[in-house]
């Protein structure tokens, strides 16, 4: 039987700190903030102060990364089922349920990320359906899907002005949590805040990737993507490209320009050790929250005017854009399919329908898909049910 652990918890007045300041004194280990054009910043924000191991995903199998140690993920008497019900191996995300039952939040109404803070690749998608692709050479040579455990997390409240210390123990790595967070709190009392922390200077960045072939190799993929529409074996793809770029600035710095450049509802920042992860975006994949999953399509987009009369204008012919409009409908009709799966008959509803929705630089059409999550369906049924996103992958499915 699987057993929790005790917490630590402190809470402490957050009027001195930023996130972003706070966590660059301390050297965060990841960061989740939110920021949006309409509501401006969201209720709270997290940062992961101390880092207990990593949860990985690769050819190998699943993992602990536990001080340079690798400790496969015991899945004795774990029941794994993809999206369709079948049962299949265990996957990252079962490793991830089993770290967050280890620890409860002793305040319920807090967002605390005990299972931990990281990333599922696109290819994972094998992993939650039927789907089989042929993977292909890995450049970056990354695993498939990687997520840091935290011993200690700070949670900002900007509503209330408070933070919320939380410390969390293991069963796979356990240290002196009072000893770890007492240090913490007192190192947070003796900052020193009188002067604007200073950014790093900016540092010029060289394009390392032929840009004119990588462009000729993308338009060619679009004209056979479009045949394909035409045969009508496909009804929209993805296509994409990489551009990599040499810099000499640090992954903490790139991501404050990021937030600065594009503040949106999701801002993530996670430092990997070997390599680090910034990202920037208007939309979630889905939420489940008591009972009932939501997805919030975010399809269909036309440039910010110069004043708000301009907005209003642009707004009328975004959605009068036949080509937007089908891409929308499109991604709609796949959060009504995904959803359906893992939701009881008759209770998936389409609550918001085709909204404009006003971004840092751009205006989006936004629309809401409701459903009760059906009896014995867990969370992370409903997630593989919705990975990826319709946004990437195209339709169908």
């Amino acid at each position: 039987m699987q057993t929790r652990n005790d917490t630590i918890y402190v809470c402490m007045s957050s009027e001195r700190y930023t996130p972003f300041s706070l966590a660059k004194k301390i050297g965060a280990k990841a960061i989740l903030e939110s920021a949006s054009f309409n509501k401006g910043r969201e209720r709270y924000s997290i940062i992961m102060a101390e880092e207990a191991f990593k949860i990985v995903q690769d050819e190998e199998g699943v993992a602990f990364l536990i001080d340079g140690r690798r400790l496969p993920f015991n899945a004795e008497g774990v029941v794994s089922k993809n999206a369709v019900g079948q049962t299949k191996e265990a996957d990252v995300l079962d490793a991830l349920v089993y770290v967050a039952a280890q620890n409860e939040c002793p305040v319920k109404e807090i967002p605390l990320p005990a299972s931990g803070i990281g990333y599922l690749s696109y290819e994972f998608v094998q992993r939650c359906d039927t789907v089989r692709m042929e993977n292909q050479f890995d450049e970056l040579r990354i695993p498939e899907c990687c997520f840091v455990a935290g011993h200690i997390y700070i949670v900002f409240d900007h509503f209330t002005e408070k933070l919320h210390i939380f410390g969390l123990n293991y069963s796979e790595r356990q240290i002196d949590l009072k000893k770890k967070v007492d240090e913490l709190v007192k190192k947070l009392n003796n900052m020193d805040f009188s002067y604007m922390e200073q950014s790093e200077e900016a540092a010029p960045c060289k394009v390392i990737t032929n840009i004119e072939q990588s462009k000729k190799e993308y338009c060619e993929k679009v004209v056979e993507l479009k045949k394909h529409i035409v045969a009508g074996d496909i009804i929209q793809a993805v296509p994409s490209r990489r551009v990599q770029l040499e810099c000499d600035m640090s992954a903490l710095e790139l991501y404050r320009r990021l937030r600065l450049i594009n503040p949106s509802p999701y801002l993530v920042y996670i430092d990997f050790g070997d390599f680090q992860l910034a990202g920037a975006s208007p939309e979630s994949l889905v939420r489940v929250v008591g009972g009932r999953a939501s997805i919030h399509p975010i399809a269909g987009t036309i440039r910010r005017g110069k004043n708000e009369a301009e907005d209003e204008k642009l707004k009328m012919q975004l959605l009068a854009d036949p080509k937007e409009n089908a891409e929308h409908l499109m991604l709609v009709d796949l959060a009504r399919n995904d959803l359906g799966r893992v939701c009881a008959p008759g209770s998936v509803k389409v609550n918001q329908y085709m909204e404009t929705e006003t971004f840092s630089h751009v205006i989006h059409l936004v629309s809401n898909v409701e459903g009760e999550v059906a009896q014995g369906i867990a969370p992370v049924q409903v997630l593989r049910a919705s990975f990826p996103a319709g946004t990437v992958s195209g339709a169908p499915k």
